[in-house]
């Protein structure tokens, strides 16, 4: 089976598929945008099984959802499980599965001293919780964000985010300002990693002293975006220490795209040893399912019902979270993700050199993007490479100019290295017709 994988035999958007995308466009909301026109039957592993019995690589995880890729079955056990008892818990209610699932994140979290966990139904949710904890907890009420960060789709977590996927935010922006993001593979300053010292921050430091001096609640950030998947140097995030001690305000990390384990680490804060005040998840911790999971030191969180009255996540969430923790340390997937991570940066980045593309990635979440010169024919180079590695069988993730390559944590090596050979293919094919075109 693995050898003929990927396996196109009809039109992905024919027959039965065409008839499911036709009832999809007539009923669902146009913002509803699907990437691939792909009607899924089921998600084994990293194949993607269609309608029409057309078999695709993912080498997205779910898009981010699926670190452990589809049906593992310890994870389909405990659901099983948990559905068979219980398919909901009250909030009202104690439920000892909530209290496993926070005892190991306890355990592993980037935090220094006592922790307290909050859990509920997404990423959004995580993160609008943490700034309305960051604001109870300091008595402050603005908080930094970054251009190119992305947070969530809706409330605060829409607000604090300044991304290109984002055009226009249909919410005021109030107690919210905005430092310029940094791209550490094409530093705004010109400066090479070993001199960084975070100098990039200092503008963020002066908007906070013009607007806010004595007034900063909390830094929300991402250690890696996906916009551009490049991993600071220490001396960046040490001077993000600095800039969050000299104000007052609380680090918050959202970590939705790089744990757990993606970054080749439990969460990629562990690749600086750094220690976050908060630090918020979303549905990749259940293996696709819908959950937010804030875990704060424990002064932080520590209000009253009445500051934030629903701290429950979903009953099958949670077992599905349990599982993949479980599975991801059984299996040994942190270790195996730098190790294969290393030798996936290394082949991706020769494939971007053809191009004269960037590479940069941690663990098993590496982005490809060209030159801030080149970037609108850039953009239509990567849109052709997705498209044509989708005729061929392999699913990418792309956002603007960016590739991002992200397969499932325990993808077998034989099917990696036939989707890379698919990719070579394709990124050789638009670098001959990009020079051709040039000529």
């Amino acid at each position: 089976m693995k050898s003929d994988l990927p396996k196109i035999t009809r039109p992905p958007a024919s027959g039965d598929a065409a008839r499911i995308i036709s009832r999809d466009i007539k009923l669902m909301a146009r913002a509803c945008r699907r990437k691939f026109s792909i009607a899924v039957k089921k998600i084994e592993g990293s194949i993607v099984l269609d309608v029409n019995d057309n078999a695709y690589i993912d080498f997205t995880s779910g898009f981010g959802a699926l670190p452990l890729g589809g049906q593992h079955p310890e994870i389909i056990k405990a659901v099983k499980t948990c559905a068979e008892n219980s398919m909901s818990i009250p909030p009202a209610l104690y439920y000892e599965g909530a209290v496993e699932l926070a005892e190991e994140l306890a355990r592993i979290a980037p935090i220094r001293g006592g922790v307290r966990i909050f859990f509920c139904d997404s990423i959004s949710e995580a993160i609008d919780a943490a700034a309305r904890a960051a604001r109870w907890h300091s008595g402050k009420s603005v908080i930094l964000a970054f251009t190119g960060g992305y947070h969530g789709p809706m409330g605060e977590a829409l607000v604090l985010s300044a991304s290109s996927r984002l055009r226009r935010p249909p919410m005021k922006i109030v107690d919210v300002v905005y430092g310029v993001g940094r791209n550490c593979a094409e530093c705004p300053i010109s400066l090479e990693p070993e001199r960084c010292r975070g100098e990039c921050l200092k503008l963020s430091r002066e908007i906070v002293e013009a607007v806010a001096p004595d007034d900063l609640a909390a830094i929300v950030f991402e250690p890696m975006g996906l916009e551009t998947p490049t991993p600071p140097p220490v001396s960046y995030m040490e001077a993000l220490e600095g800039l969050a001690r000299d104000f007052g305000g609380l680090l918050v990390a959202n970590e939705r795209a790089t744990a757990p384990a993606r970054a080749g680490r439990w969460f990629a804060l562990d690749r600086w040893n750094f220690k976050a005040d908060i630090v918020c998840l979303g549905e990749q911790l259940a293996s696709g399912l819908p959950l937010g999971a804030l875990i704060a030191r424990d002064e932080i969180l520590d209000m009253e019902p009445s500051e934030h009255d629903f701290c429950c996540g979903n009953a099958l969430s949670i077992s599905a979270a349990l599982a993949t923790l479980r599975v991801i340390r059984d299996e040994g997937l942190v270790e195996r993700g730098e190790r294969i991570g290393r030798t996936l940066l290394k082949r991706v980045r020769e494939m971007a050199g053809e191009l004269g593309w960037m590479a940069h990635g941690l663990g098993m979440l590496v982005g490809i993007w060209p030159p801030r010169r080149s970037a609108g024919a850039g953009e239509r180079e990567a849109r052709i490479i997705v498209d044509e590695c989708f005729r061929a069988g392999l699913l990418l993730w792309r956002i603007s100019s960016t590739i991002i390559i992200a397969p499932a944590l325990n993808m077998e090596e034989e099917i990696l290295e036939k989707g890379l050979e698919i990719l070579g293919e394709k990124i050789g094919e638009v670098s001959r017709l990009s020079r051709a075109s040039s000529a």
